[in-house]
C-alpha cells in the first residue's frame, strides 16, 4: 500500500493538465531519469509553483496595491515555474541525446566489424554493449536484457527509438530495422552510415564555427550595449526629474512677462522606481532573448540556449547597475557640486 503522502502529492500533481504531464515523461526517459516518481514529482512542482505565485503576488501587491496585477502575477509565476522546469529537463534530455549521437559511429562500426567476424546480427549488437559509450551503452543494455527475455529483435530495435530524441539514432535503427527486413549486407550500411553521422557532425562543427561571429554581436548588442543605454538613459531621466522638481520649487520667483508659450512650460514628471524597474525588466527580457536566440544559432534548439540565460542575466545587470553608479557617481561629483545630488536608485 503507497504511503498517504505520496498519494497526496499524486493527487495534487493531477492539478498539471494531462497533456504537460505526458510531454514531461517522455522528457524523463529521454534523459534516462528513471529512479524519479513522476506522480510524487508533479505534486511537489504544484506546490513549489504555487508558493513562489503567492510570494510574487504578495510582492506586486505591497508595490502596487493591486488585486488584478497581483492575481496575474500568481498565475503567471505558476506557469513559469511549470515551463521553466520543462525546458530544464529538455535540457537534460538535448544533452543525453549529443553523448549518445557522440558514440553512435563508433558503435555502428563495431558492429559491422562483428558483422564481418561472422557473427549474427543479434550477436554482433550484443558484442556492442561497452561501458565506454555512455549513455548510449545504457540504451544498449536495456535492449540486450530484453532479447535475452525472448523478445524479437526487431521489436527490440524499434522499441529503442522511442527512450531517446536523437534524430541520429533514429535513423540509425530505422535503416537497421529495414536492412533486417531486406536481407542486405548489412556491415556495409553500417560503416556507410557511421561515415556519414561523422561528416554530419563535422559539417555541424563548422556551421558552427561560420555563425559564431554573429553570436558574438548578438552578445556584444544585448549583454552589454543594451544593459549600458538603459543604464544612462534611466540615470538621465532621473537628472530630469531632479531639475523639473527644482524648476517647480523655484518657479514663483522666476518672472513670467515675454516668456509667451513658454511660461507654463514644466518638465513632466515620471517615478524614477517605474523607470528603474522598466529599465530592469528591460535588460532581463533582453538578455534571456539574446541567450534563446544564440542556442538557436549554435546548436539549432532555441532550449539549448536556456543554460546561458544566468550568466547573461548576470552580466546585465552588472553593466545595467555599474552604469548607473558611474553616471551618478560623475554628476555628484565636485565638478558640479554646485547642483542637485542625483540619487542612483530608486
Amino acid at each position: 500500500m503507497r504511503p498517504k503522502n505520496y498519494t497526496f502529492l499524486s493527487a495534487i500533481g493531477n492539478l498539471i493538465p494531462l497533456r504537460f504531464r505526458v510531454a514531461f515523461i517522455r522528457r524523463l526517459i529521454w534523459a534516462q531519469i528513471t529512479q524519479m516518481d513522476p506522480a510524487s514529482f508533479f505534486g511537489i512542482l504544484v506546490i513549489i509553483s504555487i508558493i513562489i505565485g503567492i510570494a510574487g503576488g504578495v510582492f506586486i501587491f505591497e508595490y502596487t496595491s493591486s488585486i488584478f496585477f497581483s492575481a496575474i502575477t500568481l498565475v503567471g509565476l505558476v506557469l513559469l515555474v511549470l515551463v521553466l522546469t520543462e525546458s530544464i529537463f529538455t535540457i537534460l534530455a538535448d544533452k543525453v541525446s549529443s553523448e549518445i549521437e557522440k558514440f553512435l559511429p563508433d558503435m555502428l562500426m563495431l558492429m559491422a566489424a562483428n558483422l564481418r567476424a561472422g557473427m549474427v546480427p543479434e550477436n554482433s549488437f550484443l558484442a556492442t554493449i561497452k561501458p565506454a559509450f555512455g549513455k548510449l551503452n545504457v540504451l544498449l543494455k536495456e535492449a540486450a536484457i530484453e532479447v535475452q527475455g525472448g523478445k524479437d529483435f526487431k521489436t527490440a530495435l524499434t522499441e529503442m527509438v522511442d527512450k531517446t530524441n536523437s534524430a541520429f539514432f533514429r535513423s540509425a535503427i530505422k535503416i537497421i530495422s529495414d536492412s533486417l527486413r531486406a536481407g542486405g549486407e548489412l556491415d556495409l550500411v553500417l560503416e556507410n552510415l557511421a561515415n556519414n553521422i561523422m561528416q554530419n557532425e563535422a559539417l555541424r562543427t563548422s556551421m558552427r564555427a561560420q555563425v559564431r561571429s554573429y553570436s558574438l554581436f548578438i552578445f556584444i548588442a544585448s549583454v552589454i550595449a543594451g544593459p549600458l543605454l538603459y543604464g544612462v538613459s534611466s540615470m538621465l531621466i532621473d537628472i530630469m526629474n531632479t531639475i523639473g522638481s527644482t524648476i517647480g520649487t523655484s518657479s514663483a520667483s522666476v518672472p513670467t512677462v515675454g516668456l509667451g508659450v513658454f511660461a507654463s512650460f514644466s518638465l513632466p514628471h515620471i517615478p524614477a522606481n517605474v523607470v528603474f524597474f522598466i529599465a530592469l525588466l528591460n535588460v532581463i527580457i533582453t538578455t534571456t532573448a539574446s541567450s534563446i536566440l544564440g542556442g538557436e544559432l549554435n546548436d539549432g534548439k532555441a532550449l539549448s540556449g536556456l543554460k546561458y540565460v544566468p550568466v547573461y542575466i548576470l552580466i546585465g545587470l552588472v553593466v545595467f547597475l555599474g552604469a548607473r553608479e558611474f553616471m551618478g557617481s560623475i554628476l555628484n561629483s565636485s565638478v558640479i557640486s554646485g547642483g542637485p545630488s542625483i540619487s542612483s536608485a530608486p
